[in-house]
């Protein structure tokens, strides 16, 4: 869900961080199989920026509740979320302004994955699907007050692929869809604070 000419600074920035650390992680794991790292994950990065309920609430390293949403360990779970977030994430950016857009993605990463734990304890998180979802939560708010925004929003670019990306990502277990849930969760609630009637929504 793209616009034509959209200002999306922290969007581009997001997408070649989540990249270069997908690289870099492939690069500095040596002792993986290339394409069985591809497929499969894991790695050196991902160990070291992903987050877990020991390393974040024993060991206090608390900065991996922002980390982990920028590293993804697998070629499809890369192209699968930066494809999602380019696509709505422009949108909103255009729409909310960026240093909005940087607040919600950001607390959307903290919250869902401080309170996935509650569900999980034992879980090893990373990805930047609870961001993506947070920014579908903030648009299901919007559609709620004002249902004709869903004519903007099927004809924007990217409708399609975000549809399919919202259906298929949740296939992955409960897991996934409870941490989904929360970004979808967190971003709805967004949405009492950015009010779609004080934005520009055509």
């Amino acid at each position: 869900m793209q616009t034509s000419s959209v200002k999306n600074s922290f969007t581009r920035i997001a997408v070649v961080v989540m990249s270069t650390l997908f690289v870099t992680n492939g690069i500095v794991s040596r002792d993986c199989d290339p394409f069985r790292f591809a497929i499969w994950g894991g790695g050196c990065i991902a160990d070291f920026l992903g987050a877990s309920y020991k390393t974040v609430f024993e060991d206090f390293q608390v900065y991996r509740l922002l980390t982990y949403g920028y590293v993804q360990t697998t070629i499809w779970h890369l192209l699968a979320n930066i494809f999602a977030l380019w696509w709505v994430g422009s949108y909103l950016e255009q729409k909310i302004g960026t240093a909005f857009f940087f607040l919600m993605y950001h607390t959307s990463l903290v919250i869902a994955g401080a309170s996935i734990f509650l569900f999980y304890p034992n879980s090893f998180n990373y990805g930047a699907s609870p961001a993506v979802f947070s920014c579908f939560g903030l648009l299901a708010h919007w559609l709620v007050r004002k249902k004709a925004l869903w004519h903007v929003y099927r004809n924007q670019k990217g409708f399609v692929y975000c549809a399919f990306f919202f259906i298929l990502s949740n296939l992955f277990g409960v897991a996934s869809l409870v941490i989904h849930l929360l970004g979808f969760s967190i971003g709805f609630l967004w949405g009492f604070f950015i009010r779609e009637h004080k934005i520009s929504l055509e």
